[in-house]
């Protein structure tokens, strides 16, 4: 039993010393692309995924949806049918690097340098997946990127990451 335990703890500590190490990860999700890194206090952990539906808190109540995103506050949110035909979710989780806790009323901004090089701001909305609760809450939008890849720098309450992601139509599925 103790050698099971020691071989527990070296995982564990190889675990750590990867996280520390590594100051950005991406792991492929099938459908969209993680990356995580500290910045000051926090853990933000950026998803590009496909696009998203989103429900208000009234829509929710009468349609019953078992997936999507339920809109906590913020911007207006780009739906996966709008004009813009967005085909990804890009959005980041706000942790407490400590706890592990979902900051659930964070300041955030996402800008995103676009494959022609001009930079944009995201429009961000705050929102849950329907069924997770508050650790889910996470900020984002759905919005339209071509193939290519982007440089995508996040500020949460004044502490800034920046992420390279490559976004792909094909790994898109809707």
């Amino acid at each position: 039993m103790m050698h099971l335990f020691t071989r527990f703890a070296q995982v564990l500590a190889i675990a750590a010393i990867a996280a520390v190490a590594i100051p950005a990860t991406a792991m492929n999700m099938g459908s969209g692309v993680t990356m995580t890194k500290v910045a000051g206090p926090y853990k933000l952990v950026l998803q590009l995924l496909p696009a998203e539906p989103f429900y208000t808190q009234d829509q929710y109540a009468k349609e019953h949806p078992k997936d999507g995103m339920l809109v906590i506050g913020g911007a207006t949110p780009v739906a996966p049918g709008a004009a813009s035909h967005p085909n990804h979710h890009l959005i980041v989780h706000v942790y407490d690097a400590a706890s592990g806790k979902a900051l659930t009323n964070a300041t955030v901004t996402i800008r995103y340098a676009t494959v022609s090089g001009a930079t944009k701001n995201l429009p961000i909305v705050e929102m849950q997946a329907i069924g997770k609760g508050p650790q889910s809450t996470h900020y984002g939008n759905n919005l339209y990127l071509p193939d290519g890849t982007y440089t995508v720098t996040v500020t949460a309450n004044g502490n800034t990451a920046t992420f390279t992601v490559t976004a792909q139509a094909a790994s898109m599925k809707m």
